[in-house]
């Protein structure tokens, strides 16, 4: 397995032909059994059953290469979100579900605005760690300019921002921001940016700032990120821009060659 590159393969057979507990971060942004046949993949399957026989034998491979102290986010939608969570249970081990993030989309407008009922503006992620021994860096929103011109007012002779507490002092740099929860309403999807410059037009692509959130809270640099339905490559693009190492596997030829042309490899 060469790391920073990525591979035009099968995942299932790519993932057997790996050393167990060397990769330190998986994300995954598999079919959400949605019933959809995409011009570049198709989402069709003959039953729940089978779709989830594809899912477990994969997951189970996936937990098995990931690092004792390494994360695994799985990121689905309601099609199928609530048996995927009952399958990562029983291959992680309900204890070691971390968190379930809402990922609020942006946009309530275009053909699915006309469905009766409530309007779905949220996929799921879901968080998983290997063990008690994981990596964390807690993730802020950063405080308005104005608030800390306000609040933190003093210097100390290190040149340090804090602010006076009861019982001693807050320092701006320990605490940069407002700590971010498991609902995440600051990051859109390309339904609602479809200007952005980063959009490939590929129908699944998720923007580069939802995966730099998990790869700067779930990995230290210079540790191995995976992503074995990679797409364009929004992960290895992030991880690729935060100094991680990366890999890539994706069976579909028209994915890797967008991949490859923006992380600008042969």
């Amino acid at each position: 397995m060469k790391l920073n590159t990525v591979y035009l393969a099968e995942n299932l057979e790519f993932l057997k032909n790996i050393k167990s507990n060397v990769i330190d971060l998986i994300y995954i942004d598999p079919p959400f059994f949605s019933g959809v046949d995409y011009k570049e993949f198709s989402d069709l399957w003959d039953s729940l059953e089978d779709y989830l026989n594809f899912m477990r034998v994969r997951i189970i491979e996936m937990h098995r290469v990931l690092n004792k102290t390494g994360s695994f986010y799985c990121h689905c939608d309601p099609n199928a979100a609530f048996e995927i969570k009952i399958l990562c249970d029983k291959v992680f081990g309900r204890n070691f579900f971390r968190r379930e993030i809402i990922w609020n989309v942006g946009s309530v407008s275009g053909f699915k605005s006309q469905v009766k009922g409530w309007v779905r503006q949220h996929d799921t992620i879901l968080y998983y760690t290997k063990s008690e021994n994981f990596t964390f860096n807690k993730q802020y929103t950063p405080y308005k300019q104005e608030y800390i011109k306000t609040m933190f007012r003093h210097m100390d002779e290190d040149g340090r921002l804090y602010r006076k507490r009861r019982g001693g002092k807050q320092y701006l740099d320990e605490k940069p921001g407002n700590a971010i929860g498991d609902v995440w309403n600051d990051i859109y999807s390309f339904q609602t940016t479809t200007r952005s410059k980063e959009y490939l037009g590929y129908p699944t692509q998720k923007p580069e700032k939802l995966l730099e959130r998990i790869i700067l809270a779930s990995s230290n640099e210079e540790d191995l990120v995976a992503d074995f339905f990679c797409g364009t490559g929004t992960t290895l693009a992030a991880a690729q821009k935060l100094n991680r190492k990366w890999i890539g596997v994706d069976n579909n030829p028209k994915a890797i060659e967008l991949c490859k042309n923006r992380l600008k490899i042969n």
